[in-house]
């Protein structure tokens, strides 16, 4: 079977086996999720939960979703960085295309930050008033803002959601909609990262 030919199925695969989850948690059905975040974060579990603030908790998806059959090697060279803040406190998981530079190689990123942040509760309530609720789990909804709507258009979409007395945010870049759905499913069904 031609490479190209497996990638492409294999992605299908992984699409149509990722969607079942969505569509059951939507319909009330409790699915369990693996509590392993993605490979590509491993190397780095102990620098993002030393910059979780105390009584926080960090969520990350156990795979990094990305559009194109040979995605799979681009998310392998992948650079984490981690960025812990204090004024307002939070912590942002970036994922990079280059090892230097900065907005041209971010490819996506995901953050947490508490919910009595104004920042994050304005940002928030511009979700919520954009989009139509989207069940993540049992009793959390996710509003995804879309980029491409915006005006004027901005390049990523994110998704916002309220858990843990924290506000969880995924942002990728547009075109990853659907990928940005699975991963934000995927984070709020995992074992955070305390």
């Amino acid at each position: 079977m031609p490479t190209y030919l497996a990638g492409f199925l294999y992605q299908m695969f992984w699409r149509k086996f990722l969607a079942l989850p969505i569509i059951l948690a939507a319909i009330g059905i409790p699915v369990k999720a693996s509590a392993v975040p993605a490979e590509i974060f491993t190397p780095y579990l102990n620098a993002i939960g030393n910059s979780v603030p105390p009584g926080w908790k960090m969520r990350l998806p156990s795979r990094i979703l990305l559009g194109g059959p040979a995605d799979e090697d681009f998310i392998s060279e992948l650079t984490v960085r981690v960025f812990p803040s204090t004024t307002p406190a939070g912590l942002t998981v970036g994922l990079f295309s280059c090892d230097s530079g900065g907005f041209p190689c971010l490819v996506g990123s995901f953050s947490v930050a508490s919910q009595s942040s104004a920042n994050a509760q304005r940002e928030f309530i511009q979700h919520q008033a954009a989009a139509q609720a989207i069940t993540l789990a049992r009793g959390i909804k996710g509003y995804l803002l879309e980029g491409k709507k915006q005006s004027p258009p901005n390049t990523f979409s994110s998704v916002m959601w309220q858990q843990d007395g924290m506000i969880y945010t995924v942002s990728f870049l547009a075109e990853e909609r659907q990928n940005i759905l699975f991963m934000a499913y995927s984070m709020a069904n995992e074992s955070p990262i305390r």
